[in-house]
């Protein structure tokens, strides 16, 4: 997963700072399912087992970003759109 490294350090600091059990519980569960199956770039393109890898970490990816993650493609997009904003151009 390209997000791994950036996904398992932000569950760290969530982990740091919350209180709230139930919010831990899920980020507890969710850093196991992060390293539930190997990394879908070590495995062979169009394996079965790329295809489970690749499912898991679209699942994880969905799951940490309802909890608040933001992926670092999505805020240099987001920084982009402002930026242009800030420069007057219109999308």
């Amino acid at each position: 997963m390209k997000n791994e490294q950036s996904l398992d350090q932000w569950v760290h600091q969530e982990l740091d700072r919350t209180r709230y059990e139930g919010r831990r519980k899920r980020l507890e569960k969710l850093l196991a399912d992060l390293h539930k199956h190997q990394s879908s770039m070590s495995l062979p393109v169009g394996s079965p087992q790329r295809l489970v890898a690749e499912q898991n970490e679209r699942k994880v990816l969905q799951q940490a970003m309802s909890m608040g993650y933001q992926p670092p493609e999505q805020q240099i997009k987001d920084l982009g759109l402002h930026i242009g904003l800030e420069l007057g151009l219109g999308l």
